[in-house]
């Protein structure tokens, strides 16, 4: 088995690549199919080839000179002289304080045409030549996605050193052996590499896609659930170890129960991520699609190498804590839990419920409208420099893009006329589709924006019928924000379901399943309002990406059942021989360690996403790593323990319980 795997790893090794080679950067990756605004990028780039428009700024405080204008204006050549820039839309536009020139530079947005490197000579264009004291941006939409894209290429290689690091730590000490850890981390390395292959091999292909920061959650998450399953396993094969002398006696015994576990566990975290596959939003599908196949090759691996290492480094590999037959079972700290869940159940589900409500009334400080463009990332960069010099000099107006039918273009010229809100109009050149650049008055990225978009779109459509389009990066924002309800009222519905089916062939049950999710349920809304509170109160986070709270559903409903798999699976087990409240009792002892290791090892990784600079991706890590942290010592340690002894054998109704 190691000799396949280890020819399995190298061939994928050489196979593949990083999936940053694979990543898609369209202007369409963070919106939904068939959204209004999409449907505008697809009929420009087909009319005229896709352009993202890029904003240099130049300014200067206490009022531009003649040489300032000067040195601009002899940019405007050698913006156009660079390759895959389709030229300048216009001569440098000064604003009415007379403090700040504008240049919009139109760069080619054809896939395969990288937007960073264009970006990045333009920045150094804009800023070579010029007078003391004048300084210059990129901002708009070809400077920010530059910007994110540079956020994910100067961290990948130090998320996968962190997260190999966090990986070896965490099994350093919970083994506390100079042997052990090596075992489960070469299994870990393998499960990444041939995960990371299948990912790469399905992109390349064409069968996914992937999208915004789908190789970073990726990466998190295999190492977060690969570790997970070696602890699992590891743990029950020294449990066996202390009861039998035969090593592959106890081996098989570790594995029969395991196994089972680790795949039931797997099925519900692949199955629950994999629901975003259904979802509308491009860089839901991408992260559920990818995940999934990584949660399944990962597993694969864990119950086949990772036994076969076991068996060959046995019992010695456990030194200087060798376990022997009748060797006590370290369980000090949860033997006394167990003690207090036995003893005061009711206190303890009681307790725990209310905690969990009681963080619940964060959610009164979600906000979860949307990002704006100047608080994406965590640093400043030259595009929020450039959009904040572009706010201070020029009027703010959220611009929209209005594209209609030749046939169309003069109802929807004097529709637009006579709309309200609508600042200006600048028509373009005759073409099959006429292009209507919009300029609304308000601040884009506003409720009073996303007003007048919408009754922009009323007006046309009353006007021209399906003739006109409005899209543009005011209506992006709005299109992504409502993909993202809709997608939650479609994918939030399947992921229980699916969860919910997993567990009833599970545990062989209807109220366990039940009981199990309603404590996964409120562990997230907790979860969510701690966070918001966090975020606004003191992280000065006081905006969520739309897409915020279907992530963290997705994520801690997953990962919330996969440690009560973990637990309740046991108890199953043991209540075959004992009556049900002492199999809990029992189950706890036994789990708790690893469980909470487990969850450690994934909070861990995912807080290795705060390293990256987007704010999005940011509060995600954050989110899932104390989700994670809340479920393993509230909900799995008191809260579902209790409330089975509580309700003993009338927790697996309508099966019969063996006891």
């Amino acid at each position: 088995m190691v000799a396949v795997w280890a020819a399995v790893t190298v061939a994928a090794v050489l196979a593949s690549g990083p999936l940053e080679d694979v990543r898609v950067a369209s202007g369409t990756s963070l919106l939904a199919r068939g959204a209004e605004s999409a449907r505008v990028l697809n009929v420009q780039a087909r009319q005229s080839g896709r352009v993202v428009p890029a904003l240099v700024v130049y300014e200067r405080s206490g009022g531009l000179r003649p040489a300032d204008v000067a040195a601009a204006r002899s940019h405007l050549d050698r913006f156009a002289a660079v390759p895959h820039v389709a030229g300048t839309a216009s001569e440098p536009v000064p604003s009415a304080d007379g403090q700040a020139l504008q240049v919009t530079v139109l760069l080619s947005g054809e896939p395969g045409v990288l937007i960073s490197p264009l970006v990045e000579r333009l920045r150094a264009i804009a800023s070579e030549g010029n007078p003391p004291g004048l300084v210059a941006h990129v901002s708009g939409a070809g400077g920010a996605a530059a910007d994110y894209v540079d956020s994910f290429h100067r961290v990948d290689g130090t998320l996968l050193t962190l997260s190999l690091v966090v990986v070896l730590l965490v099994l350093l000490a919970v083994y506390r052996s100079p042997v052990l850890w090596a075992i489960p981390m070469l299994a870990v390395v393998v499960a990444y590499l041939c995960s990371t292959a299948a990912v790469y091999a399905l992109a390349r292909s064409g069968v996914l896609t992937l999208r915004a920061a789908t190789p970073e959650v990726f990466t998190v998450l295999v190492f977060g659930v690969a570790t997970d399953y070696a602890l699992l396993l590891v743990a029950r094969f020294r449990e066996r170890l202390r009861v039998t002398a035969d090593q592959s006696a106890a081996l098989r015994g570790a594995l029969s129960g395991g196994i089972r576990t680790v795949v039931a566990s797997a099925l519900t975290v692949a199955g629950g991520v994999g629901c975003l596959v259904v979802a509308d939003t491009h860089a839901l599908r991408s992260i559920g699609a990818a995940s999934a196949v990584g949660i399944l090759v990962t597993t694969a691996v864990m119950v086949t190498l990772l036994p076969a290492l076991l068996l060959l480094g046995g019992r010695r590999a456990f030194w200087p804590s060798t376990p022997h037959p009748g060797d006590p079972a370290r369980d000090g700290v949860w033997r006394g839990v167990a003690g207090f869940v036995g003893q005061r159940p009711r206190l303890a589900w009681a307790g725990s419920a209310l905690l969990l409500t009681v963080l619940c009334a964060g959610l009164t400080t979600l906000d979860a409208s949307g990002i704006p463009p100047s608080s994406l990332f965590t640093t400043r960069t030259d595009s929020v420099a450039g959009h904040d010099a572009l706010r201070r000099h020029y009027p703010a107006g959220a611009p929209v893009v209005v594209l209609a039918r030749q046939d169309s273009s003069a109802a929807v010229a004097r529709a637009l006329n006579g709309a309200p809100g609508v600042s200006s109009v600048r028509q373009g050149p005759p073409a099959r589709w006429r292009t209507f650049d919009v300029v609304l008055a308000a601040e884009p990225n506003t409720p009073d924006a996303h007003r007048l978009v919408t009754d922009l779109r009323a007006t046309l459509r009353a006007a021209a019928g399906g003739a006109a389009l409005v899209g543009g990066f005011t209506t992006e924002l709005l299109d992504v924000r409502d993909a993202a309800l809709d997608d939650a009222l479609l994918v939030v519905p399947l992921i229980l379901l699916v969860v919910g089916v997993i567990l009833v062939v599970l545990l062989r049950s209807l109220v366990a399943p039940l009981l199990l999710m309603g404590t996964v349920v409120l562990s997230f809304a907790a979860t969510l309002g701690l966070c918001s509170a966090l975020f606004t109160q003191l992280l000065g986070y006081p905006v969520m990406d739309a897409s915020f709270a279907l992530y963290a559903f997705v994520f801690l409903v997953a990962f919330g059942v996969d440690y009560n798999i973990f637990l309740m699976a046991r108890v199953r087990e043991e209540s075959v021989r004992l009556d049900t409240r002492e199999a809990t009792l029992r189950a706890l002892r036994a789990t708790g360690g690893v469980i909470t290791a487990a969850g450690v090892v994934l909070a861990a990784a995912f807080f290795v996403l705060t390293a990256l600079t987007l704010v999005p991706v940011v509060q995600l890590g954050l989110l899932v790593a104390i989700g994670v942290v809340i479920d393993t010592v509230v909900v799995r340690s008191f809260l579902v323990p209790a409330l089975a002894h509580h309700m003993g054998r009338r927790i697996w109704w309508p099966a019969r319980a063996a006891s």
